[in-house]
């Protein structure tokens, strides 16, 4: 009898040692960046290829990529669950952009697609399928708490405590929001792109907000995201949460 991957068999040790390796991809890569005084663009970009390959390589082993979501939807009608996701980047085009052009918008498009594909496969892909064997919330809660703190590696971009505060906040918020979407509907790669296009709107507007609209706006968003995210967990009580085989 084939023996169970070690994903399977010690859930909680292999989410811990996930995690662990992103923090010190980023922690290794902030550091040479600070000497040698790469952009944050550019750690962003380093890290993020690093966690990709990582995130590939431990997919094609456990032989998850239908398993985490990477499949067609069994309905039509489970991609309308992504829709109110869409919320940042509509905010975000209603308050106007301040668009680049040329190249740079290409770059950040890249950029931005590469974000979303290393940190959904991560955490709402490798992380959220290893805790599904000790519950939904479970799964939803650990993910998402992890998530938002991964976010306070931002300190080492320079920004501020109360800055790097918030952005956890509203990470933690999108993380259940994304996660609660993941368990209903076995879907992966919606969530990715739409988490591209939130990054990608939100790098392009921020430079046209006052701090103070930037903070009304984080507020409200981590709302509606931690109050549609709960929505769905608690609705799955009495709608069974999608556990579609691969």
């Amino acid at each position: 009898m084939k023996r169970p991957p070690f994903a399977e068999r010690h859930p909680l040790w292999f989410v811990a040692l996930l995690e662990l390796a992103v923090i010190v991809v980023y922690l290794l890569v902030g550091t040479a960046a600070h000497f040698t005084r790469v952009s944050n663009d550019g750690v962003a970009a380093i890290a993020t290829t690093a966690l990709s390959v990582l995130a590939t390589g431990l997919l094609s082993a456990l032989g998850w990529w239908r398993v985490v979501g990477f499949k067609r939807a069994v309905q039509a009608r489970d991609l309308l669950w992504f829709l109110p996701l869409l919320l940042p980047v509509l905010l975000s085009v209603f308050l106007g952009l301040a668009f680049r052009t040329g190249v740079q918008t290409v770059e950040l498009l890249l950029l931005t697609l590469l974000i979303g594909f290393s940190e959904e496969t991560i955490c709402r892909g490798l992380m959220l399928q290893a805790l599904k064997a000790r519950g939904p919330w479970t799964a939803a809660i650990v993910t998402s708490v992890l998530f938002g703190l991964s976010h306070s590696l931002n300190l080492l971009s320079g920004k501020s405590g109360a800055e790097i505060l918030m952005q956890v906040g509203y990470a933690l918020a999108i993380g259940l929001g994304f996660a609660a979407v993941a368990l209903r509907t076995n879907l992966l790669w919606p969530l990715i792109l739409i988490h591209a296009l939130i990054d990608f709107t939100s790098f392009l507007g921020k430079t046209g907000l006052s701090p103070t609209w930037n903070a009304v706006a984080g507020i409200g968003v981590t709302f509606a995201f931690m109050s549609y995210g709960l929505f769905l967990m608690r609705r799955g009580k009495q709608d069974t949460l999608v556990q579609v085989p691969a």
